[in-house]
């Protein structure tokens, strides 16, 4: 497999930095019509290379930002900077969002330097203002009500499991979103051997799939669970994580969540009867939602919470947590969208003197982890006389620094050519392309990025192999890994500590003492999607 150059010294170095200009990640800002990421936009506020040409993209444009519940408290601080950078350019300024709290457009309206004197508490509401002056609100009248049974309390995986398989035998389709992608694989692993051969269909999706595989599946349960599903025929069970909790347009008829905050439990309700069908089309009586809680109720002492809390705890804030446990086990139905903001503030809402002692540290942890993320945000945004960061490093500064991972390039087989000067790259589906180190191919990067998938570092061998024309058509962090028969993921000439399966994606693997196959997950596994 190898494929590394003995030689570092390259002639045309110059051309390819000058290439780099003009490379599609910085002048895509430039047309007068663009779709990106949140981060395309706020690199144009961090110390990153060229940030002054993305700034200028944007400026007397019409900037839509959506989904803007979803961001942390350091890439929140980020968009709110932005909001006002904008309005300073001369541009136009759309925020979405269907789960905002009062508190965060307040943060909103400020930096764009709107008052807001008066707070409503209707729902939907749409808010708008300009420079100094005060906010005006419209509440659109909203006709479309209904109502949501809700079981939130301790439930057992058997028991949720049991009741998936029974609803999709029944032809429902359902789906249980887990907080972190080693249960996830937990679960479908247990669930394929609870499913009679030709019944209900079941699947998995997460964000530890090569990008060409996750196109695959996401299609696939797109055309199953979207509008136009069918009518008839046998139910389903899909697992996934955070992946389906946004701008997803699937329809379930039932749903198990994990606990998240009260925002995010709200976004992957909207996964829920999301279509009008009609009634003989939906094998249940009505939407159901079910929320996973955990056992808190004789814990008191902040570590024992976490605990308690589970793998959760590793991705939310504990205290968000509690506190959504608290408010959403007193509900027996959620009318929508009338509970909507009543969920929402009383998540939100500040009553640390009420809270039990072991709740109130784990506000503290919060509120001091919030006050460092904001210093943080607002030192990455003093962007003169500091050197420059490369935007495609790992952490380019528009994200919180979470757990780190690392780009995974797979592959089948790496093989030099006789002419010494490019390589045939064969991937796992069989494809093929020619690649060189000197010249960069628009067909070999895209080649190359359907395999990508992001790894935890912990994963990958400090001495992965790291070919140049990987990084020049991938970059930096990149890391090249091989296929092997057996599942394997190969660096180089040792076997690493995952394998690859394309129903399960990336998983480590755990030596099972009673089985000779590893079981695909690993105790020490703590990412997530997000």
């Amino acid at each position: 497999m190898s494929s590394e150059r003995k030689d570092d010294d390259y002639p045309d170095a110059d051309v390819r930095e000058a290439r780099s200009w003009f490379a599609s990640g910085k002048r895509a800002l430039l047309a007068p019509y663009g779709v990106g990421t949140i981060d395309q936009a706020l690199q144009g506020l961090v110390i990153v290379k060229h940030f002054f040409v993305r700034r200028f993209a944007l400026a007397g444009k019409v900037v839509i930002l959506d989904e803007i519940h979803s961001y942390d408290v350091y890439t929140g601080t980020l968009v709110g900077a932005l909001v006002r950078e904008l309005l300073n350019l001369g541009c136009s300024v759309i925020v979405l969002s269907a789960t905002l709290t009062a508190a965060r457009r307040r943060e909103l309206l400020q930096a764009a330097g709107c008052n807001e004197p008066s707070s409503p508490d209707t729902y939907p509401l749409v808010t708008f203002g300009r420079d100094s002056q005060t906010a005006l609100h419209h509440a659109p009248a909203w006709t479309r009500s209904r109502s949501v049974r809700l079981r939130a309390e301790g439930l057992s995986e058997d028991a949720i499991l049991d009741e998936l398989v029974s609803r999709a035998e029944a032809g429902q389709h359902v789906l249980w979103i887990r907080n972190t992608v080693i249960e996830a694989q937990q679960t479908f692993a247990t669930l394929r051997g609870m499913i009679s051969e030709g019944g209900a269909r079941i699947g998995l999706l997460h964000s530890r799939f090569p990008f060409v595989r996750r196109q695959e599946l996401e299609s696939d349960w797109l055309g199953r669970l979207g509008r136009n599903r069918p009518s008839t025929g046998p139910g389903s069970i899909l697992i996934a994580t955070q992946v389906v909790e946004q701008s997803v347009d699937i329809d379930l008829d039932f749903i198990v969540s994990d606990l998240a905050p009260t925002d995010m439990l709200l976004q992957r309700m909207g996964r829920l009867w999301r279509h009008d069908r009609p009634s003989e089309h939906r094998p249940t009586g009505g939407p159901e939602f079910w929320v996973r809680l955990p056992d808190i109720d004789q814990v008191n002492i902040a570590k024992a919470l976490k605990v308690a809390l589970g793998r959760s705890a590793r991705v939310y804030a504990p205290f968000v947590l509690l506190r959504t446990a608290r408010i959403w086990r007193a509900y027996r139905q959620i009318r929508l969208p009338e509970d909507i903001r009543p969920l929402l503030e009383a998540t939100y809402a500040d009553s640390s003197s009420e809270e039990p002692l072991g709740w109130r540290a784990l506000l503290e942890e919060l509120e001091a982890e919030k006050r460092t993320l904001q210093a943080n945000a607002e030192a990455a945004m003093r962007v003169f006389g500091l050197p420059m960061l490369d935007p495609d490093a790992d952490g380019a500064l528009t994200r919180r620094k979470g757990p780190p991972t690392v780009p995974m390039i797979i592959l089948s087989s790496v093989n030099l050519q006789p002419s010494g000067k490019s390589w045939q790259l064969t991937a796992p589906n069989g494809t093929t392309v020619t690649i060189s180190d000197f010249d960069w191919s628009l067909a070999a990067a895209r080649f190359l990025h359907r395999w990508l998938v992001q790894v935890p570092k912990w994963q990958v061998p400090p001495d992965a192999p790291r070919p140049r024309w990987l990084t020049e058509h991938v970059g930096r962090d990149a890391v090249l890994a091989c296929l092997e028969e057996d599942g394997r993921l190969r660096f180089e000439h040792t076997p690493g500590p995952i394998s690859y399966h394309p129903d399960f994606g990336v998983f480590a693997e755990r030596p099972a003492k009673s089985q000779s196959k590893p079981e695909p997950w690993t105790d020490n596994d703590d990412e997530f999607d997000l």
